[in-house]
């Protein structure tokens, strides 16, 4: 169950399953996740307190073991940064689509070197870290926009 909770509830070990040895993963997990905000419209308290609750759930179910070398079926740390990044305007198109995009690019490429620093810490910290940092980098692109199409 632990796995099953750790991979994105599943969506990791598809991934995995399907595309193995290929990255992806993590995207298509928080892209899931982006539509599902956008079609329930969820108030930006209540992403904020889920995504709390999976930022502690995830110490829970993933161990430092599981961890090493940031596996692409581990996508929890995904959905909690994409959490974070849709606090911006999780039921506007444009700025909830801006906020996945800055999250993901500055996910993959590991930029600002911030992001960077984050994966180099040990273990499940440094596996979600770098998401909680790219996520904030993501949430501030989609409040800017925000104010320009609002």
């Amino acid at each position: 169950m632990k796995k099953i909770i750790a991979s994105g509830f599943g969506v990791g070990l598809i991934w995995e399953r399907f595309v193995p040895n290929h990255k992806g993963g993590g995207t298509l997990a928080s892209a899931l996740f982006a539509i599902v905000l956008y079609i329930i419209k969820l108030e930006v308290l209540t992403i904020g307190l889920i995504t709390g609750m999976l930022y502690l759930i995830y110490f829970y179910v993933v161990s430092d073991v599981d961890a090493q070398d940031d596996p692409s079926w581990i996508t929890l740390d995904e959905i909690i940064g994409m959490g974070i990044a849709s606090l911006s305007s999780p039921s506007q198109g444009i700025p909830l689509f801006v906020s996945f995009i800055v999250f993901r690019i500055s996910d993959i490429l590991k930029e600002p070197s911030l992001v960077k620093d984050m994966e180099k810490i040990p273990g499940k910290k440094g596996v979600l870290y770098d998401d909680i940092i790219a996520g904030i980098i993501g949430l501030i692109a989609g409040s800017i926009v925000r104010q320009f199409v609002t």
